[in-house]
């Protein structure tokens, strides 16, 4: 899926919906440097029942434990680590977007994998100049930080020195203390 594609399916949704991964971080720079194999959109754990309103009639299935199972409609659990769920139109058709579940509250943002890591939702989560939600850059790069794949360390190279100071800042304050991308802030 495209984000103007993500976009229109998520136009009405009647919950709080921002882009993730990759397609995050191009947002938030402004252009592209690589291919994307899907779409990531992320929404919040309570508010996934309202999925369904946004892809109706698409397959929709939980991907969790190296396995896959249809979703029933409701709420994942964190503790079965179920945070995302794959979703493509028909049966015959190719997974294109991949639903991150994330955690919050009226307020914040809050990072699943350190509930400690708690960010405003107007710093959390930006809007691009056609209005296209996204996660801001320094949070994306914090999940990709965990396991770093060799596009997750081309992203950091790309985007770590295009951010601004406020950016940069809030990625000092979460990144693990000895991370090799700590090299890439300086």
């Amino acid at each position: 899926m495209t984000v103007a594609e993500v976009r229109l399916a998520f136009a009405e949704a009647p919950c709080r919906w921002w882009v993730a991964g990759g397609r995050a971080l191009e947002l938030g720079v402004g252009r592209s440097w690589r291919d994307h194999d899907d779409t990531d959109v992320s929404l919040c754990r309570a508010d996934l029942p309202m999925l369904g309103h946004c892809l109706p009639g698409w397959q929709i299935w939980v991907a969790a434990g190296g396995a896959l199972r249809p979703w029933s409609g409701g709420v994942v659990f964190a503790a079965a680590h179920e945070n995302n769920l794959w979703c493509r139109r028909d049966e015959d058709s190719a997974w294109c977007l991949d639903v991150t579940v994330s955690d919050g509250d009226d307020r914040d943002w809050v990072y699943r994998r350190d509930p400690s890591v708690r960010v405003r939702w107007d710093q959390a989560v930006r809007r691009s100049a056609d209005g296209v939600p996204y996660l801001a850059p320094a949070l994306q790069l914090l999940f990709k930080s965990t396991r770093p794949r060799p596009k997750d360390q081309l992203d950091a190279e790309v985007v770590i020195p295009l951010l601004d100071s406020s950016d940069r800042a809030m990625l000092d304050d979460v990144l693990p203390a000895d991370h090799s991308w700590r090299a890439l802030l300086s």
